[in-house]
């Protein structure tokens, strides 16, 4: 028997993005509480170890997946956002060349050794998020591999738009976009004059605003349109 209800006064991300892909029960969230443990922040930059380390989830703070080559260029395969769970799926568990960093102040939550996502409920949560992850990389291989560079920008603006509204992290159309235009570029398969000279462009196109690390997205229908997405 639980005692006193459970008190998630501004829910953990993660709790709000694994509500977006299931109905949980108060003893769900306990149990899936009892097995987190330690929290952990790291600065800018951090390379967070992967391999042999337990699952976390992202606190606050972004960071990526990246593979980078001899040379010094890296590719950027995705990006890891508040409540973003890595280490519980194929995608996000270590995998040989692919790194995880910080490319903001982070704070983690680790998952204690053993964790097992019990019940009915959790699974299929974890499961739909995983299958999100899996879909937001089918699209970075689309915008790499199809799109222009401005169709690129768009879809990645439209996408980390969505992804901070679900944890409610954007007001309206705007939001904070705390990454230099070098990470844009290595997530975009673009050089930094690219990006800039896109960015600049979507600005006099009246499709963006932006102001240092603040991004309004002012023109959604061309957005969508641009970037070959729909409502």
């Amino acid at each position: 028997m639980l005692g006193a209800p459970l008190q998630w006064t501004g829910e953990r991300s993660y709790v709000v993005r694994l509500r977006r892909h299931g109905v949980f029960q108060e003893e769900d969230l306990a149990a899936l509480e009892a097995q987190l443990g330690r929290v952990e922040s790291y600065p800018a930059g951090k390379d967070l170890a992967l391999v042999g380390a337990p699952p976390m989830f992202l606190l606050a703070g972004w960071a990526c997946l990246a593979r980078s080559l001899r040379d010094g260029r890296r590719q950027i395969l995705a990006f890891l956002l508040p409540g973003d769970a890595v280490g519980f799926d194929l995608l996000t568990r270590s995998q040989r060349g692919v790194e995880a960093v910080a490319l903001t102040p982070l704070k983690v939550r680790y998952a204690q050794s053993g964790f097992t996502a019990g019940g009915e409920r959790l699974p299929r949560a974890f499961a739909a998020a995983a299958a999100a992850q899996h879909g937001r990389m089918i699209d970075q291989i689309v915008r790499l591999g199809r799109q222009t560079a401005y169709e690129r920008m768009a879809h990645l603006l439209l996408e980390l738009h969505a992804r901070l509204a679900e944890i409610g992290e954007v007001r309206g159309e705007h939001f904070h976009l705390p990454i230099k235009q070098e990470i844009l570029a290595d997530a975009l398969g673009l050089s930094l004059v690219h990006v800039n000279r896109t960015l600049q462009q979507m600005r006099r196109d009246g499709l963006i605003d932006m102001r240092g690390s603040q991004m309004t997205l002012l023109d959604r229908p061309a957005l969508e349109a641009a970037s070959d997405q729909s409502s």
